[in-house]
């Protein structure tokens, strides 16, 4: 990329050059209209070919060039984003556990990385050749205008001062009138994303709001996030006309300007129309490069919004990732799992905690029951490394799974939804197909290599059984199972969770049901009205917390 961005700059050095000659070349080709001389005036247009020519190949380059260089940047950028964001420590979990998520974290991490790296790397590069400008034409622009008598003091480059108080007008005007465009540029990105979320849902959860016949609500929704869109849309709009009014006047008279000021000069016959071009020219580029503020004003308000958004998630990351303490003391074993902790739930009273001690040993299968909203899923969550509420001691193996309440499937093939996470490569199509077919699901073979949404292809408890003929693959040491078997009937829930002991034999299995038929199928059941405590002198959940 450095290399690429090094050609670039040398590309605009040339084409400072270029735009140097062509400017000499203005002089003598209007001076030879002047005085009507053919041969000088078919010399200039013969040089004219040959630096439009240059002038093109090197602006054509340099901008493929750039564009490459922003494409490798965003690869870099989204793949560090990617390592911190989906790190050990699963921030965008935590993030979303803790309350702390920035929203649409993922339009953040596609879009907007996209827009900062482009519309960053346009104003460096357009700064730069700013810069060049000033340095190269300003000279120009001196030494042609020549000093200005006023008011008895002469004012050497005298068309120099009126550029730079010009521009500095400019400038100005240009901030009152598009300051508030960093702002209008932050919110329509935000809800451009939250109205992009809200269509995704509706496809997600297609089944449910047809079943429930909630269109009319759902379109209610829809066209408010849209109405909301769409009046920040139309206040940008509002601003970009004012500022485009202001900037297409003034980039009118930036023309007039040189010549207006120049005519005395002109009229005395100090220079002649080929000097009066060449300081028309160098006005115009002297005073675009130091408006360069007032021309990037809308890319530098939008490219304020954008590292906004992506600071704060930056920064949201990196607390999980390094700031982020465990209050509960985890360590690796090498068989089994015991826990003693105390955890509050944040939707109870919060007077009301549990003391949880339990002990899952190798080759056995434990089953955790209690009423729904009693905390059995918060025990699992701290068993299983996120301890937000919880304070105390995990001792477990480092290759401990949970599987959560919704299954997570997505659009690939069987296969690498079976393999998850490991690669599909690593698993033979004969293994695929026996573990399959060991959880019921071998009527799937003509599909295992299909490419398909299973999240709405498969029923709840089709779903179920893949995620246990998962875990037949991955054998972890620790298996911590909330409602695995909770869509399937009891004879087949039976069945899985003694397919289950058999064929992970060495690991200690923690199962959240409230399938009673389980029951005779463990080696120990645990209830959670044992693991409550009152403390209700001692407050461990302050609101804060929560």
């Amino acid at each position: 990329m450095w290399f690429l961005l090094g050609v670039v700059i040398a590309a605009y050095l040339i084409n400072i050059k270029l735009a140097v000659a062509l400017n000499d070349w203005n002089g003598r080709f209007y001076n030879a209209l002047q005085v009507v001389n053919k041969e000088e005036i078919f010399s200039c247009l013969y040089d004219f070919i040959l630096l439009c020519s240059a002038i093109i190949l090197v602006l054509v380059t340099a901008d493929y060039l750039q564009g490459r260089a922003a494409l490798i940047a965003r690869r870099e950028l989204t793949h560090r984003f990617f390592n911190r964001w989906l790190s050990e420590n699963a921030p965008f979990y935590c993030l979303r556990l803790e309350n702390k998520e920035p929203d649409n974290p993922d339009q953040r991490i596609a879009e907007d990385i996209r827009d900062a790296v482009s519309v960053f790397l346009n104003l460096c590069t357009s700064f730069f050749n700013s810069v060049l400008m000033i340095g190269s034409f300003s000279v120009i622009l001196w030494n042609l205008s020549g000093p200005l008598t006023l008011f008895g003091f002469s004012i050497p480059g005298y068309m120099f001062w009126v550029c730079l108080i010009y521009t500095f007008l400019e400038t100005l005007i240009t901030h009152l009138i598009g300051r508030k465009l960093k702002r209008l540029n932050f919110d329509s990105q935000k809800r451009e994303a939250d109205f992009r979320s809200s269509l995704l849902a509706k496809r997600t959860h297609a089944e449910s709001i047809a079943g429930l016949k909630g269109t009319s609500v759902e379109r209610l929704e829809l066209n408010g996030k849209f109405s909301s869109l769409l009046n920040v849309l139309i206040e940008i709009l509002r601003k970009k006309r004012n500022l485009e009014y202001f900037s297409v006047g003034t980039g009118q008279v930036t023309h007039l300007t040189p010549i207006f000021f120049s005519l005395p000069a002109f009229f005395a016959g100090t220079i002649e129309l080929g000097g009066l071009m060449q300081i028309r020219g160098a006005f115009i580029d002297v005073a675009r490069s130091l408006s360069w503020i007032a021309m990037s004003y809308q890319q530098l308000a939008r490219f304020a919004a954008t590292y906004e958004r992506l600071s704060t998630l930056h920064y949201a990351i990196e607390e999980i990732n390094e700031k982020h303490k465990q209050t509960v003391c985890y360590s690796t074993s090498t068989k089994g799992l015991k826990a003693d902790f105390y955890l509050c739930i944040p939707e109870r009273s919060q007077d009301e905690r549990l003391k949880v001690k339990l002990t899952l040993k190798q080759g056995q299968l434990t089953v955790l029951q209690g009423p729904s909203g009693s905390g059995k899923s918060s025990i699992l969550r701290v068993l299983a490394g996120f301890d937000r509420f919880a304070s105390g001691m995990v001792e477990s193996p480092s290759q401990k799974l949970w599987i959560t309440q919704q299954p997570y499937l997505f659009k690939e093939t069987l296969k690498a939804n079976l393999t998850y996470p490991e690669l599909p490569d690593k698993v033979s199509d004969s293994k695929a197909l026996a573990l399959l077919e060991k959880v019921g699901l071998g009527r799937l073979e003509p599909f295992l290599n299909h490419t398909v949404d299973w999240q709405h292809r498969l029923s709840g408890g089709e779903q179920q059984r893949l995620m246990l003929a998962r875990m037949l693959l991955l054998k972890p040491q620790v298996l911590l199972l909330d409602e695995a078997t909770s869509a399937l009937d009891e004879t087949t829930a039976e069945a899985m969770t003694e397919m289950l002991r058999l064929e992970l034999k060495n690991s200690a299995i923690l199962l959240v049901t409230h399938q009673s038929v389980l029951v005779r199928h463990a080696d120990q059941v645990l209830q959670m009205k044992d693991f409550y405590v009152n403390t209700r002198k001692k407050r461990l959940c302050p609101v804060s917390q929560i």
